[in-house]
């Protein structure tokens, strides 16, 4: 008679455990999925860009700590770190990885080996899918085409120079092969430019391309498309501007940040369009079926507070062509 009343308590304990566990089974199978990004860039530079990322994330429903967690790593301009951050993420069993750039993607497929991936830049090009329309492997993403914008940008460049005038193409030629180059060394002959390369792949490597610069006594750097190189575009703008010396940059962004100009599709707006793949993946879409999108929107940034530093006058037609000039 005395043990009853125990009995009954452990038996009303175990029919709460057996309610409980259920509830709690279900709140396993609904923790948030992981997200892995990789990127060349350093932590500073990357803010607006993964709030832009995340942005999307949310506008597309999805709560960040609830649906999704994005563990994140920063190469810091180090290409030679991507394969060893690629591993670290890929132990984390994401279910997607992000990582824009072709140095940044081949260093997430050689981590991985069924993990779908979201990329920027000439995907086709870079060996990274098949078509646009249907990637056919595991890469989708943004596809834009760096040679034709590249070759652009000399073309603005030159419209801030004397005619004739010398240019520093500066390459990275991790993410510029040589066969790229040969738009823009077209485009520059066309232009009536007397053209120089320097390539980088290191900070060292960027300041030794100044020095290369002011030997050469050019007028003008135009900075190649590159994960590298606007990883680092802070300190590009502190030697354009120790050297006097105009330059136009591969994000528009890089105009509103310091540097002189920028032209190309906008990577706040890329980085929110990357966040419709994560998410589609994240709810069971395969990549080889996702076609690749490319930029919709184009922009000329100008920034007058730089030309000023700088003592160089913007051409009033090039003011007149921009869509954003900077006071």
């Amino acid at each position: 008679m005395r043990r009853r009343p125990l009995l009954l308590a452990s038996g009303a304990t175990l029919l709460g455990s057996a309610f409980v566990a259920p509830h709690a089974l279900g709140q396993a199978a609904r923790q948030p999925r992981r997200i892995a990004y990789l990127t060349a860039s350093s932590e500073a530079n990357l803010v607006r860009y993964l709030q832009a990322f995340r942005d999307g994330l949310r506008e597309r429903g999805l709560v960040e700590g609830r649906d999704f967690v994005i563990d994140i790593r920063y190469a810091a301009g180090r290409a030679q770190d991507l394969a060893r951050l690629a591993a670290e993420l890929a132990a984390l069993d994401p279910v997607v990885f992000v990582a824009p750039g072709a140095p940044a993607t081949d260093a997430a497929l050689a981590a991985t080996a069924s993990t779908p991936i979201v990329s920027l830049g000439d995907l086709v090009a870079n060996g990274h899918a098949a078509q646009l329309g249907r990637p056919g492997g595991r890469v989708t993403g943004i596809s834009f085409l760096p040679q034709p914008l590249n070759a652009k940008r000399l073309e603005l460049l030159a419209e801030a120079l004397p005619k004739g005038s010398a240019v520093l193409n500066l390459a990275d030629p991790l993410a510029t092969p040589a066969g790229y180059m040969q738009v823009v060394e077209d485009a520059g002959r066309s232009l009536g430019l007397v053209l120089h390369a320097a390539q980088a792949t290191t900070p060292a490597q960027i300041d030794a391309a100044f020095d290369s610069a002011r030997k050469l006594r050019v007028a003008g750097i135009n900075v190649l498309n590159s994960p590298f190189l606007y990883g680092n575009r802070e300190r590009l703008f502190e030697l354009a501007a120790n050297a006097r010396l105009p330059a136009i940059y591969q994000w528009p962004e890089a105009a509103r940040e310091g540097g002189l100009m920028g032209y190309g599709p906008s990577i706040t707006a890329m980085n929110r369009q990357l966040a419709g793949y994560a998410a589609r993946i994240l709810n069971g879409a395969r990549p080889a079926e996702l076609p690749i999108e490319q930029p919709t929107r184009f922009e000329l940034v100008i920034n007058l507070k730089t030309a000023r530093a700088l003592g160089m006058t913007i051409p009033q037609g090039l003011l007149l062509r921009a869509d954003e000039v900077i006071e």
